[in-house]
């Protein structure tokens, strides 16, 4: 059955934002079926997300990456604790609430049905693949202006991208979670660089690098970065076993980076970059969406025959739910500030 793997994912995405009741997950509030879809209905946050906030910006000051880095470690663990890994930590799925504060989504859902969770895709170098040495003689400018030119294409298409993958997903000999935390500090680098470390023409070439990231995984000379913060990056992005958060969070808490941190009151202070937002339905802070497959209707059975569907026993029997705030919920409307002028 080819829709046996896009339906476990589905559940996963469901089971995860039923468990999890945190500030740091994205809220689902209410979950509904027919005869060919599970429909999700998610908290809207008008404050876009990561990736689109660094195409706008060339990088982030260290001040701003430490924030939102801090924050990404308390949603992490929040997951964490709760028995999941995530997998597919990357920009495109940190988004931002009203007050520009991160929130995790796609827990299996939308990138369970990509390429990115296939990594034989990126093993299979049996075809040729476009030279890379161009792209490696860039400097780090151009080379920022070219992943984010591609990088909308990339988010969008049904093969993902395996910059933000961890080498030991690849080597589907078993991993754990500090593959999340891999994927953090490949955020981190490209926060303050202006790209991920790995980044290539194309993604069997991303993956070369990925897999041997010992030799690949350099700082460009041109883009000066803290001691503090090349060292986390490669704490973060090394051997499983040596990778920072492997004896707890706290570890990765104390580290030096993140000197001055209020991580108890973090989500109380004001972002580092405020969200400017119009209304209270303003999509203005997300990349625009090309037009794309995604978009069309999903069934989970395939090519079965309808005649399949006439029956009752629907692959997502018993997985309607509602989350009675969602109707019910009191308090003041959040605030929203206003344009400059």
């Amino acid at each position: 059955m080819c829709g046996v793997k896009k339906v476990g994912h589905i559940r996963a995405e469901r089971d995860i934002l039923v468990e999890a009741d945190s500030l740091w997950v994205v809220k689902m509030f209410y979950s509904f079926q027919d005869k060919l879809n599970l429909y999700l209905i998610m908290e809207f946050l008008p404050g876009g997300d990561m990736m689109t906030l660094l195409m706008k910006k060339d990088t982030l000051t260290e001040e701003e990456t430490q924030f939102y880095i801090a924050e990404t470690v308390l949603a992490i663990d929040s997951i964490h604790r709760l028995g999941f890994i995530h997998r597919d930590i990357k920009p495109d799925n940190l988004l931002l609430d009203s007050k520009g504060h991160v929130k995790l989504s796609d827990f299996g859902l939308c990138t369970g049905l990509k390429k990115a969770h296939r990594t034989d895709y990126y093993r299979n170098l049996n075809h040729s693949l476009p030279s890379d040495v161009d792209f490696q003689n860039m400097n780090s400018k151009r080379k920022a202006e070219t992943w984010k030119r591609n990088r909308r294409q990339l988010a969008f298409s049904t093969v993902g991208t395996p910059d933000y993958i961890a080498p030991e997903v690849f080597l589907q000999t078993g991993y754990n979670k500090l593959c999340d935390w891999w994927s953090l500090g490949v955020i981190m680098y490209e926060m303050l660089i202006g790209y991920p470390p790995f980044c290539s023409e194309a993604p069997q070439e991303t993956y070369k690098k990925v897999m041997n990231w010992k030799e690949t995984l350099t700082f460009p000379p041109e883009v000066p970065i803290s001691e503090k913060a090349k060292d986390l990056i490669l704490r973060f992005c090394c051997d499983w076993e040596q990778r920072v958060g492997a004896s707890g969070v706290e570890e990765i808490k104390t580290n030096p980076f993140f000197e001055g941190v209020d991580w108890e009151h973090i989500r109380e202070r004001p972002a580092a970059i405020p969200i400017e937002i119009k209304s209270i339905d303003d999509t203005s802070n997300f990349d625009e969406f090309p037009d794309s497959d995604i978009l069309k209707p999903m069934g989970v059975a395939c090519n079965h025959p309808d005649s399949d569907f006439k029956n009752k026993d629907w692959v997502f029997i018993n997985y309607t739910y509602k989350r009675f705030e969602g109707l019910t919920a009191r308090g003041a409307m959040p605030t929203f500030s206003k344009p400059r002028k």
